[in-house]
């Protein structure tokens, strides 16, 4: 029996050994580098993931610090008009506690942005934020050291705010933008992760616990970052409804404070101007009866001259009287009201044609409502005479036993409502006046093609 083979079988097994081995060892290196690969991607999947979520945070935070400083200055401002308009020493010292807030604020907000991307930007906004600040820190001076403001002064301050509401809204959508751009890029490398650790599964068991495990994570994180964006989403949308609500309380407050001060204005005007004018007219009469004959003749002239400025002060003052407190709408109605208030729309300086669809018999309105009527078609003829350049108007009220509707139209020059630069002040009363009782605005219009306000209210 030949023994050559034998040394070959035992040469054979060490190199099977050794081809054994060599392969164990090289799936061992492939499972170690697949393993730390997948451990490397998950580490910097995990840190890209934590890296969105601080920026994300940091977004949020540095809008939050944006939201306070717009809600500081617009608590300052309130404040700073409440005192002007009724030198209550409560308001001052709001405006007071206000003032150190919006300083801590900016410094914040410079803070947060220092050597950012958006250090220009914000730069701006500091700038506009402090002027703003120092214009009111000026009224109340003014106001404390009893210097009169007029409205003029308080729109400049209302242009200033809403200019600097548009550049803290586009820094906002810029953060905002900034955040999606965050999550989306988080969420594509999640998306990545998961495939990779879907093709790594495959090699093996431990692998495949390991990319369970890492999804795991993932799906905890993404969970983290909806909560997250819920709870934001929940609190923007809560103090949008806390703003919107404390605006249009004050809005209410300011136009309540505005009526009563031009009812009181038309009754001094009435019982003591409309008195010494009659008083002096009826002495003029007076005297030009007792003077004699030689001496009449030497001040005639004057004297009907005299009488004559008397009589126009008379209607002026009925007029100014009426403007600030409609004395038909409170003694006739709504409708004799809105006749006497298209007439003489009628025979302004420009003839305008003027088409009515008015009820025949009186409503059953509130005083309020009746008010806000008047008023809403008293700024739409006020806005037709000074921009429209219209030469029809029609106007039209159908009360019903559920709604009142009240619609003007002109064909005039018409505007953009889109437009940045219109100025909507007049619009913003009408819109508050319906608001305030429950109803719907709409107002249509376009270049050229005239303006159609329609208002629609709860009976």
């Amino acid at each position: 029996m030949s023994n050559t083979p034998l040394p070959a079988q035992l040469n054979e097994r060490p190199r099977s050994d050794d081809g054994l081995r060599r392969s164990t060892h090289l799936y061992l290196a492939v499972g170690m580098a697949l393993l730390i690969g997948l451990l490397v991607a998950s580490y910097m999947q995990a840190s890209a993931g934590l890296d969105a979520l601080k920026e994300f945070g940091l977004m949020n935070q540095r809008a939050d610090h944006l939201d306070r400083l717009s809600q500081l200055l617009v608590e300052a401002q309130s404040s700073v008009r409440g005192y002007a308009l009724t030198r209550e020493p409560a308001y001052f010292n709001a405006y007071k506690s206000v003032r150190p807030k919006i300083h801590d604020t900016l410094e914040i907000i410079k803070r947060d942005e220092q050597g950012g991307a958006q250090a220009g930007t914000v730069e701006q906004l500091v700038k506009r934020a402090e002027n703003l600040a120092a214009r009111m820190e000026l009224t109340a001076r003014h106001v404390e050291g009893g210097i009169a403001l007029d409205t003029n002064w308080f729109a400049q301050d209302s242009l200033a705010m809403d200019a600097y509401r548009q550049q803290q809204a586009t820094m906002k959508v810029a953060l905002l933008t900034r955040n999606l751009q965050n999550v989306k890029q988080s969420t594509n490398g999640f998306e990545n992760a998961r495939l990779s650790a879907i093709v790594l599964a495959g090699a093996s068991l431990l692998l495949l616990m390991l990319v369970v495990s890492q999804q795991q994570k993932k799906q905890d994180l993404r969970e983290k970052i909806h909560r997250m964006l819920a709870q934001e989403n929940e609190r923007l949308e809560y103090e949008v409804r806390s703003r919107t609500e404390e605006l249009t309380n004050l809005a209410t407050y300011l136009t309540t404070v505005r009526e009563t001060e031009k009812l009181d204005l038309a009754r001094e005007m009435h019982d003591e101007l409309g008195a010494l004018l009659t008083a002096a007219k009826l002495d003029a009469d007076w005297i030009e009866r007792k003077l004699p004959s030689d001496a009449q003749a030497l001040v005639a002239q004057r004297l009907v001259r005299l009488r004559q400025s008397l009589s126009s002060g008379i209607t002026l003052k009925r007029r100014i009287t009426n403007n600030l407190r409609p004395a038909l709408l409170y003694d006739l109605g709504l409708i004799e009201a809105l006749k006497a208030l298209i007439e003489e729309f009628r025979q302004g300086e420009e003839k305008i044609d003027v088409v009515v669809a008015l009820p025949e018999s009186e409503p059953e309105l509130s005083e309020d409502v009746s008010l806000s009527l008047f008023r809403i078609v008293q700024e739409a003829f006020t806005n037709i005479r000074k921009y429209a350049q219209a030469r029809h108007v029609r106007v039209s009220l159908h009360v019903t036993a559920e709604t009142i509707e009240l619609e003007v139209e002109d064909d005039g020059v018409g505007f953009d409502p889109a437009s940045p630069k219109l100025a909507r002040h007049g619009l913003a009363g009408i819109k508050h006046r319906v608001f305030t009782h429950g109803g719907q605005l709409d107002i249509r219009s376009a270049p050229d093609a005239g303006v159609t306000i329609r208002v629609t209210l709860p009976a």
